[in-house]
């Protein structure tokens, strides 16, 4: 009988090639995500593993298996909502369109077909230009308006208030500080959109990639049903405390 390979050996030399090597990973993080799932917690080892590893192991697979850290879209929570990368732009805009690109999304949740293309943000961002910077809020509440969507800036939200919205059927783009160490939040500030919300966890489309909340920094990636945890996301996004979150608040 043929020792087990220790665990550690397929840490250490993980192949995506092998297909043995690609089942063990995802046969390991099915069990985390089943059984522990605080293993796979922002800034984990294993959680960086993974991010680095998962798309090439897709790429690698003819018949990929689904990421244990994707939620089934389908259920209503979280909501089956388009995603926009914003590194992509077109215009000299993407470092600093995140805002534009986390309202391009709820946009195109709530009007199927208004925009079109893996670029439907750009022409969302066509429209905001209209009223003033990418960086405005009044100006995205002015765009979202002139597509017939009522919408309002809020400083004062939390999770209380993601909760109620994501029952409505309806995402939530959020701003936080996305740069230094959880501890001691930093930085000109990031958006994103809320797609669903658990009681340990708040799920969403990120425009720049994966974030890693306990050290400030963009992991990066194609960020679509993001688990990020409520203690890490809100020391981030509800800085000054409790029901002091920044959001776009839409209406049906």
């Amino acid at each position: 009988m043929s020792r087990p390979i220790p665990a550690r050996d397929y840490v250490e030399h993980f192949d995506p090639e092998l297909p043995h090597h690609r089942a063990w990973l995802l046969a390991v993080l099915e069990q985390l995500v089943a059984h522990e799932p605080q293993a796979l917690e922002e800034g984990g080892t294993l959680r960086r593993l993974w991010t680095e590893r998962k798309e090439t192991a897709a790429a690698a697979s003819p018949s990929p298996s689904p990421s244990p850290l994707a939620v089934d879209a389908r259920k209503g929570n979280p909501l089956s909502v388009p995603w926009f990368a914003q590194m992509d732009s077109a215009t000299d805009q993407a470092r600093r369109m995140c805002f534009s690109s986390s309202c391009a999304m709820l946009l195109a949740f709530l009007k199927p077909g208004v925009l079109t293309g893996s670029n439907g943000d750009d022409q969302y961002l066509a429209r905001v230009r209209q009223f003033g910077d990418t960086t405005d809020a009044a100006a995205q509440i002015r765009a979202l308006a002139s597509y017939g969507i009522k919408a309002r800036f809020s400083s004062k939200a939390s999770f209380s208030t993601l909760e109620q919205q994501i029952a409505a059927g309806i995402p939530v783009p959020c701003g936080y500080l996305h740069r230094g160490h959880v501890s001691n939040p930093a930085g000109g500030g990031h958006w994103l959109i809320v797609v669903g919300i658990t009681a340990t966890h708040v799920i969403v489309h990120d425009p720049l990639g994966e974030a890693d909340l306990v050290n400030g920094t963009t992991i990066g990636g194609t960020a679509r049903f993001c688990r990020y945890s409520r203690a890490n996301f809100g020391r981030r996004w509800m800085v000054e405390g409790e029901c002091s979150g920044w959001a776009v608040l839409a209406e049906r």
